[in-house]
């Protein structure tokens, strides 16, 4: 059985969407099931949600959960509730 979803920040979740829309390879990093980091340069190709959790697929299949995104580009992915202010960009 896997963690308790945790929905991340709405500001970061609607910059997953832009990046979507662009069609554009991107480079992630996120935790994988046993807790260790993967990195990947993809194109994202949808967000989604399933069992009360959200998803991003990559284009080549992967799906990996938006709470155990690290980072996407430069913008750096902490499983923050939605309403809770965004990370600033410096």
């Amino acid at each position: 059985m896997s963690a308790p979803y945790h929905p991340i920040d709405c500001g970061l979740h609607d910059e997953l969407q832009l990046r979507v829309l662009r069609g554009r390879a991107v480079d992630l990093a996120w935790r994988d099931p046993s807790g260790e980091t993967t990195r990947r340069t993809s194109v994202l190709v949808d967000v989604f949600s399933r069992d009360a959790a959200e998803y991003l697929r990559l284009d080549d299949g992967t799906e990996v959960r938006l709470d155990h995104l690290i980072a996407v580009d430069d913008v750096a992915f902490d499983p923050l509730a939605c309403g809770t202010s965004r990370p600033s960009a410096s």
